[in-house]
């Protein structure tokens, strides 16, 4: 029998609002500031202080039990925040999934990152008073290269895939993908077609991201980070973005599944549209008009022609790229001649979060859908004219059926993917 349909049965979200779900929502529904400072001591002796959304610090011993810590350990990855977040977040997704992993389960796993294995490396060769040999004299290249050899061996992305495989027993096909802020939403379909062609019965999804200075200092240069440490997604005064710390991750089952375990879905994961442009990496083809035809393509070809009830676009808070996002969505509801749903963002309450990003916001999305809330876009003040969204400025109850989260990132990746009630 064909598969058609692939349900959500747990969700997980961590971020400066918290660890966990119910933390994170109630973060949202409180509008809990969250911002801070973060301070980074370079080997020189030099401290970069910078503004982010950072989240609590984990320990992987509360994730894995001591066998599995101690090889963790070993590898260099009990330390990694990237690796332990990706493993925070796919326990608390299996968690709520109720989904014990066993050894003949067809379970896959996809791993999004942007970076997978740099930050530690970055680390090295930034913070480590000994990356020369010593702070009192430089030792040979080749000495000094084996002293740090285990991190560039683990910038190679397979080995996140073995460890977070074994660390969780999953035996199934892996997968890790970096489609810039759009991931979560590659990563989501990719779960997706692996449960529809029969490849697996479930999927953990996990992505995850630790807003690093060497990231902040790269987007800086870019004009991307708001000089006033204000993120104001959409609003007339948006002047930047700010980076923020997250994970995030999805169970997916087919329906078979889920009647088997007895397993009520938390919703349906309808599916993604994606489009590529490829004018410059760090600039949108506006000519091209990718980001509206993601849009378009989801809602005719995943939702029915429905519309969705609530959109959430990448709100990044730049003033270029929000200009673009607004021209794009007006441009898509053009041609399917129907007004804009509401819209609203969630940059402005948890900051950037890179390639965890997308899967965060769709986590919330769906916490949106299962609560008929619509939260405010946090931040918005003073509406853009030139943008002309139905921007949501305060908490809206009403009955949804459908959400859509949207993200049109670097590298010219444009997604669109929706999520629909289980009635």
């Amino acid at each position: 029998m064909k598969r058609t349909d692939v349900y959500v049965t747990g969700t997980s979200m961590l971020c400066s609002l918290g660890i966990g779900n119910q933390t994170v929502w109630e973060g949202i529904l409180s509008r809990r500031e969250s911002r801070a400072e973060r301070t980074y001591q370079l080997r020189d002796g030099q401290r970069l202080r910078y503004p982010v959304f950072p989240m609590e610090t984990l320990d992987a011993r509360d994730w894995v039990d001591r066998q599995t810590h101690d090889w963790l350990q070993d590898m260099g990855l009990a330390q990694d925040a990237d690796f332990v977040y990706l493993l925070a977040a796919a326990r608390l997704a299996l968690d709520e999934a109720c989904l014990s992993i066993e050894s003949d389960q067809a379970v896959a796993l996809v791993i999004g990152h942007e970076n997978a294995g740099v930050v530690p490396l970055m680390d090295r060769l930034l913070a480590d008073p000994y990356l020369e040999g010593g702070p009192n004299g430089a030792s040979d290249a080749l000495t000094s290269y084996r002293r740090h050899q285990n991190a560039f061996f683990h910038v190679q992305t397979f080995t996140y895939l073995f460890h977070l495989a074994k660390a969780l027993h999953v035996n199934g096909p892996a997968y890790i993908v970096n489609n810039a802020c759009a991931t979560g939403l590659y990563a989501l379909e990719q779960g997706r077609q692996l449960i529809l062609t029969g490849h697996a019965d479930a999927a953990v999804v996990v992505c995850s991201d630790y807003a690093h200075v060497t990231e902040h200092l790269w987007l800086g240069q870019k004009g991307l980070i708001s000089p006033t440490a204000e993120l104001r997604p959409f609003d007339r005064r948006r002047n930047g973005s700010l980076l923020g710390d997250g994970a995030s991750a999805f169970v997916l089952e087919s329906a078979d599944h889920c009647r088997k375990r007895r397993k009520k879905p938390v919703c349906r994961y309808a599916g993604s549209r994606f489009r590529q442009d490829h004018w410059q990496i760090t600039l949108p083809d506006v000519s091209a008009h990718s980001f509206s035809r993601s849009i378009v393509d989801a809602i005719r070809g995943v939702n029915g022609d429905q519309l969705p009830d609530l959109l959430i676009p990448h709100g990044t808070g730049s003033p270029l790229w929000d200009h673009y996002e607004a021209v794009e969505i007006k441009r898509a509801f053009a041609e399917l001649s129907r007004e804009i749903p509401p819209v609203t963002a969630f940059k402005s309450s948890v900051g950037h979060t890179l390639g965890a990003c997308s899967l965060l916001e769709s986590a919330l999305a769906v916490h949106c859908l299962i609560h008929d809330l619509i939260p405010p876009l946090v931040g918005y003040g003073e509406a853009d004219p030139k943008a002309g969204l139905p921007i949501i400025t305060s908490f809206v109850e009403r009955r949804l059926h459908s959400v859509m989260k949207a993200v049109s990132a670097y590298g010219g990746f444009h997604a669109a993917a929706l999520f629909t009630r289980c009635e």
